[in-house]
Parts: structure tokens; sequence; C-alpha cells
């Protein structure tokens, strides 16, 4: 679904990714992380071509990201930024209708779109307060909202940027076992998430960034390890499997 080879990315005068090589099957549930500033947003945005890379190449499902038109490539691929502020006054389901737009020509609309809309937001809980201003809601719901409209998009390939937040601990489970079933039912989703015990009960694989670079890609026992966060996140933790949802179990010192 995602080949990324040879990915540089200069913003400025700064470069903020470096030789970024990975590759994402379909239907895996890929976990990014890495401390703040290693490059998550900036790798997130140049593949949802929000942002060029001043060398390297991305396909998604087989083609050149370049070879796409915007709408193409809406059909192919949804993102949900890490900051979900709008500035006007829609309604929910307006702002949530939005992610139909690549599979419909503007302000139209038919049963079949009205469905998904429903079925998205039923699912993330928003559709009780579709008739609500996106202005009046906290920074939970809009997240909330955001995911919505990205999975009503009903694209393969799901961005997501810092999607659980600002949610509580009943709404991040809740996302993440959505997102997780959206994966087995064929979707592809890669996910910036800071909690690394989320990171790893939810995610197949997980790319660590370091400095914009990857410092290794692979399970979350071939990644998380006691060594590996002292270099990259500078902390002494312990590292234990949780037999009760059988995952790796962070705990800083």
């Amino acid at each position: 679904m995602i080949d990324v080879s040879n990915l540089h990315v200069t913003l400025g005068d700064k470069q903020i990714l470096k030789n970024i090589n990975f590759h994402v099957a379909p239907g895996e549930f890929i976990g990014l992380i890495g401390p703040n500033g290693s490059g998550k947003t900036t790798l997130l945005k140049t593949i949802a071509q929000l942002i060029t890379a001043k060398e390297g190449k991305i396909k998604i499902a087989g083609k050149d990201q370049k070879a796409y038109s915007h709408k193409e490539m809406a059909r192919h691929l949804s993102y949900v930024p890490q900051d979900t502020h709008i500035d006007f006054n829609f309604n929910v389901k307006e702002v949530v209708s939005m992610g139909r737009h690549a599979h419909r020509e503007f302000l139209q609309s038919n049963k079949a779109d009205e469905e998904i809309i429903k079925e998205m937001m039923l699912a993330t809980n928003t559709w009780r307060f579709r008739d609500d201003s996106i202005l009046n809601l906290s920074g939970g719901q809009r997240q909330l909202v955001f995911i919505a409209k990205a999975l009503a998009q009903d694209a393969p390939l799901i961005l997501l940027d810092e999607p659980v937040s600002a949610l509580d601990i009943y709404y991040q489970m809740h996302i993440l076992k959505l997102l997780q079933a959206l994966t087995s039912q064929g979707k592809t989703v890669v996910t910036v998430l800071h909690d690394l015990n989320l990171a790893s009960r939810f995610s197949e694989k997980l790319l660590l960034l370091q400095n914009g670079e990857v410092r290794t890609f692979g399970h979350s026992n071939e990644v998380l390890t006691e060594k590996r966060l002292k270099e990259t996140y500078h902390i002494d933790a312990k590292i234990r499997r949780d037999e009760l949802i059988d995952a790796l179990n962070v705990t800083p010192l």
C-alpha cells in the first residue's frame, strides 16, 4: 500500500527527514512513534501530498504519488491532522460529509453517501451532535468528528496524526479498536501515537523515528527494548509482557 524509498524532506533550510525507506502492506496497522521533533508529522504530511519531498519516491498502491490527481489521491488516502481547529461555522454532519467529496460532484449527495456518513458517525459516536456547530465542540469531540470525516471518505489508506491525543481513555480504546477492526476488513492504517503502551497493543508493526531517520521498523518486541528507549527517549524503563492483553507494557522509571 505504501512504498517509501530514499525520502529526504527539507523545510526552509532545515532537513527534517533523511533517507527514509519502508514498506507497508495492505491491511497493516502501523504505529508511528518517536520523540517530539523526530519528523512523524512531516512524514505523514509528505505521504498525504501536503509537503513536497526534496528527494526520493513514494508509491501509493503501486503508483507514483505524483501521478495521482488531487481527487484520485483522495479516493486512495484519507488524513486526520493533529490540529482539528476549524474557522467556519459548519454543523458536525456537514463537516463529516466533506469526506464524501472525493466520490461525488461538489454539494451533490445520494443515498449511499448518506448511509456511509451516518454509519461512520454512529461508529465514532458523533451522530448525537450532528446538528451542533463544530465551533461549539470540545477538542476531543472535534477530534472524533475529523476521524468520522476521514472514515466516511472510505479510502483504503488512512493516515492519522495523534488521533487520540485529546480523547479520554474510553474513546482512546474505542477509536483504536475501530481502526483495528477496519484493518481486518482490508484498510491500511498508519497512525502517530505517543502512548507506547497503546502503540504496542494495537499496532501490527512500529516505525520508530529519531532525528528524522528511521531508527527501526518491525514488531513491537523488536522495536521496544529498554536499550532503545534509553537511546531514543532518554528514559530508563522496564518492559514486560502483559499476559492479560498479550502486549508489551512499558513502565518508565
